[in-house]
């Protein structure tokens, strides 16, 4: 009696090590086959939300850029174009951890990157019902016309500078998650945009 119950945990460790080994190879396999389809999906997103991002251009043409992050990373952003080749605008992907998982944006600046058009959340997971209003017009809409010379901050009260956000109520971790990715994304593009139109 006491061997069995003495092997019993032993048995039990054991199939939950087999268990953990079968799921964690299930969901190396589904994402590994999923992720393109998801990387596809959110570049199709990308592409449909630009003309809104820079200010809805009557004619326009998307070129892909290579951003260096580091040596080994790059980051693709999209110079916006008229038909007639002037400079319309620039779309930025971004992305920081929010409350819940990581929130992913697009940020719309002007051509020389000094002000802010436009900004969509493209795929979130904060808690619905309060961080999940991060995706609604009435907070995305505030980063329009921002400029990009100061940080976006995010503030609980009605914003007194231009630089300021007003927070989704109850939700002031996945409101400053944005602002962050916003921030982070323009302080990495800045410079760079401006070595690409001289």
């Amino acid at each position: 009696m006491s061997k069995k119950s003495s092997s019993n945990p032993l048995a039990q460790a054991w199939l939950v090590l087999v268990l953990a080994i079968l799921y964690g190879g299930g969901l190396a396999f589904v994402n590994s086959t999923l992720s393109p389809k998801i990387a596809e999906n959110i570049k199709n997103e990308t592409y449909s939300l630009i003309p809104e991002l820079v200010g809805n251009p009557e004619s326009f043409e998307v070129n892909e850029v290579l951003m260096p992050l580091n040596e080994n990373e790059n980051l693709t952003i999209y110079k916006v174009m008229s038909s007639e080749a002037d400079g319309i605008g620039w779309v930025i992907p971004a992305a920081a951890l929010g409350f819940a998982d990581k929130v992913q944006l697009l940020v719309g600046v002007d051509y020389n990157c000094s002000q802010i058009i436009g900004m969509r959340v493209i795929d979130q997971k904060e808690t619905p019902g309060l961080g999940n209003f991060i995706v609604e017009p009435a907070f995305t809409g505030q980063f329009s016309g921002k400029p990009t010379a100061e940080q976006i901050e995010i503030v609980k009260t009605t914003p007194s500078k231009a630089s300021e956000v007003k927070a989704v109520t109850g939700a002031t971790i996945s409101s400053n998650t944005v602002a962050a990715a916003v921030n982070e994304a323009i302080k990495m593009a800045k410079p760079f945009i401006a070595a690409q139109i001289q």
